[in-house]
């Protein structure tokens, strides 16, 4: 734990200097003011005020992006008819469903994370498709995200990562679902850990073989072309890839409901960290897993297909990986296709050039 510790520390003012400078950068153009946005309960449009009052007499401050809260859409859910068609399955829907259901009962505190509105809910610029977020935080979760892309029959995705409170040194809990067309079917589903420490992984992976030996269809390795296995994932990957959507129902749903159910009592049964050096590491971690998935995670590819570069840019950093800094495109690493926790490297269709979040 003391590398752990020591190595997160380092890291974190350069990090955070670097993800201020590209934070006001992003805001600016964007025409909004840079700055941190307090976490609180909503379930209206909110507006983020630009400028002090007296500011406001001596410059035009740009006008702020409204900001939305999810409780209310979440309340719509499930959605009954893809947008491409009636005859097209909403694949994971009920994953979803089941999951904001158990944030909802298993947790407390739970309240809307507000963000940016036009991050929340686009439409298809050329072709139909739809993506919808929504953002929440809990007694011990920091953020809470979730993603559903519905592209009738070419693509259905669904994504989440949660994010415990940086005194809880929990893995973060990633997840990933993919269907393009009728014989490409993604699932990546993981406890991601913080720390590969052998103590770390007994307490926090170990629990998981049990669960994953239940599902062979899960057993499959995930591709070592953008990401290290042996950072932020875990011996105990859920990982699968089908040539039809039986399997969803029949094997991904249970251990989906299984891998969430554990994680939620290993939340339960965890002691929080009082230490704030420790504190500051685990939250220095969690920063890294955004850089480092930002850079590598093949969904952008999806997202700009569907509903433009340059929102995909932004949904990447803003909200997928709010803690990320963007890097010149010479340096990142190539991207192909999913949207937040693993991901599934080279498997999205050529269409979109194309993890589990």
């Amino acid at each position: 734990m003391a590398a752990f510790v020591s190595s997160g520390l380092a890291a974190a003012p350069r990090r955070r200097a670097a993800a201020a400078t590209a934070a006001a950068r992003r805001c600016a153009c964007r025409g909004r003011p840079a700055g941190n946005l307090a976490a609180g309960p909503s379930r209206r449009v909110v507006a983020v005020p630009t400028a002090s009052a007296a500011e406001a007499q001596s410059t035009e401050a740009p006008t702020a992006e409204p900001l939305v809260g999810s409780s209310d859409r979440a309340a719509a859910l499930p959605w009954q008819t893809s947008v491409a068609g009636e005859e097209f399955p909403l694949l994971f829907m009920d994953f979803i469903v089941h999951m904001l259901g158990v944030m909802k009962g298993e947790l407390t505190g739970v309240a809307d994370l507000p963000f940016e509105e036009s991050l929340s809910l686009q439409t298809g610029k050329k072709r139909p498709a739809r993506i919808e977020s929504w953002n929440f935080s809990a007694d011990g979760f920091r953020k809470i995200r979730a993603t559903y892309i519905d592209a009738g029959l070419p693509a259905q995705v669904f994504n989440s990562v949660w994010y415990p409170d940086p005194a809880y040194d929990l893995p973060l809990l990633g997840i990933d679902f993919l269907a393009f067309g009728k014989k490409r079917v993604l699932c990546i589903l993981d406890f991601q850990p913080l720390s590969q420490e052998p103590a770390y992984l007994e307490k926090y992976i170990s629990p998981l073989s049990a669960i994953k030996a239940k599902y062979p269809g899960l057993a499959g390795k995930m591709s070592s072309r953008f990401y290290d296995e042996n950072r932020f994932f875990s011996q105990e990957l859920a990982f699968g890839k089908f040539d039809n959507a039986d399997p969803i129902k029949v094997e991904l749903y249970p251990a989906f409901v299984e891998y969430l159910s554990e994680y939620i009592r290993a939340f339960k049964a965890a002691t929080p960290e009082t230490d704030p050096v420790v504190i500051a590491a685990t939250r220095a971690a969690q920063a890294d897993y955004d850089q480092y998935s930002a850079e590598r995670d093949p969904a952008v590819g999806l997202f700009s297909t569907y509903f433009g570069p340059e929102w995909a840019e932004a949904f990447t950093h803003e909200f997928l990986f709010s803690d990320s800094v963007p890097v010149p495109k010479a340096e990142g690493t190539a991207k192909e296709g999913g949207g937040g926790a693993p991901g599934a490297p080279g498997e999205a269709p050529p269409a979109a050039a194309t993890p589990a979040a």
